[in-house]
């Protein structure tokens, strides 16, 4: 009975030790050579990036597509339409920023962009007695803003349209 009690503890513990490693070693940790950049976090072996950064490993500047110019024009509320350029500049102290230049198609006019996504961002900025704010996205080589002016005291809505060149 001794004998038999002693084969079926081994047989059990043997079992069990082959379990335990068939288990773990078919537990991989699949970001154990994953290195994300920039904020990134490694999630099932992919990056997921933090605002403003994309690529695989979280290596590119999202707001790098919008550093150009955009020629095209915009429909206000109480302008109608105008034709313009839109020009993007690097913020070089903070990689999520860059700046807006001619907006409402002056030069003295010009906004701090924000990035919110990939391919979007929001904008603030003024001169003088215009302020504006709202909201840009990128797409291909498209550039739509949505945004809001206040000149003194009229208040009015702008949507921009324009394509890179």
């Amino acid at each position: 009975m001794k004998v038999l009690r002693n084969i079926l503890v081994t047989a059990f513990l043997t079992l069990g030790t082959f379990f335990a490693v068939t288990y773990t070693a078919c537990t991989k940790d699949h970001c154990n050579n994953v290195v994300c950049m920039n904020g990134g976090a490694c999630d099932r072996g992919s990056c997921t990036c933090a605002t403003g950064f994309e690529g695989s490993r979280c290596e590119v500047l999202s707001r790098t597509k919008f550093i150009a110019n955009f020629n095209g024009g915009d429909s206000c509320g109480i302008e109608g339409h105008r034709q313009y350029s839109i020009r993007f500049l690097v913020v070089p102290a903070n990689k999520l920023q860059m700046t807006m230049k001619n907006i409402l198609g002056s030069n003295d006019d010009s906004a701090i962009c924000n990035m919110a996504a990939i391919d979007s961002f929001t904008f603030n900025g003024n001169n003088n007695s215009i302020t504006y704010a709202g909201f840009g996205k990128i797409s291909n080589d498209s550039l739509h803003l949505s945004y809001h002016v206040q000149y003194d005291t009229v208040n009015y809505d702008c949507k921009f349209f324009g394509l890179r060149y």
